[in-house]
């Protein structure tokens, strides 16, 4: 994604000539377009910002669809709450279990899987066995959580292909950072 120095100035709160002058410096790498504009590739935006000790707007973020797979309702309530507070650039859609949650990878085309690792039936970890098996859902990000952990459950889950095994309620502080490292790492790994 591509961004103007204007749409950079207003996510970031600072003028057009701030972010013309880092252009200019060469501290943001930019091309222009054949009118003459300046266009910011957004992974060198965050670049910039993170090397720069910024703050990294949640907008800059790669994952846009998110899919929490839990069988407790009010938690899938509660999770979905923080997050259009916290991250409101994440379109986010809620499964009550995994064999919904298989049904809604399907259609909601999930970049990344917030996935409880204890429910009834398929439990978690079968389940991010799945997503990681099959080549169609092998790049989403999946993610678990635990109400119980332990180091045995969170190894389980990295071996099986998770990105992390976070422990409940979910803590957006430690969780959106860990959605924006995973999708760095695939992207430089492609």
């Amino acid at each position: 994604m591509y961004l103007t120095t204007h749409a950079i100035a207003r996510l970031l709160d600072v003028s057009p000539s701030a972010v013309l002058t880092w252009i200019d410096k060469g501290l943001v790498p930019a091309f222009r377009t054949p009118g003459g504009h300046r266009r910011v590739e957004r992974t060198a935006l965050v670049q910039f910002l993170r090397s720069h000790g910024m703050p990294v707007p949640h907008q800059l973020l790669g994952v846009t669809r998110l899919l929490v797979i839990d069988d407790e309702p009010a938690f899938l309530r509660a999770t979905r709450r923080q997050l259009a507070r916290q991250a409101p650039h994440l379109g986010v859609e809620t499964a009550a279990g995994a064999v919904e949650g298989l049904l809604k990878v399907g259609t909601f085309r999930p970049d990344a899987v917030l996935l409880d690792a204890y429910m009834p039936g398929m439990d978690g970890l079968e389940m991010c066995r799945k997503l990681r098996g099959t080549p169609e859902t092998a790049h989403i990000l999946v993610i678990a959580l635990t109400g119980r952990p332990s180091r045995e459950i969170e190894t389980q889950f990295l071996r099986a292909g998770a990105a992390a095994c976070l422990v409940k309620p979910l803590e957006p502080a430690a969780f959106l950072p860990l959605l924006e490292r995973a999708r760095t790492t695939r992207r430089v790994a492609r």
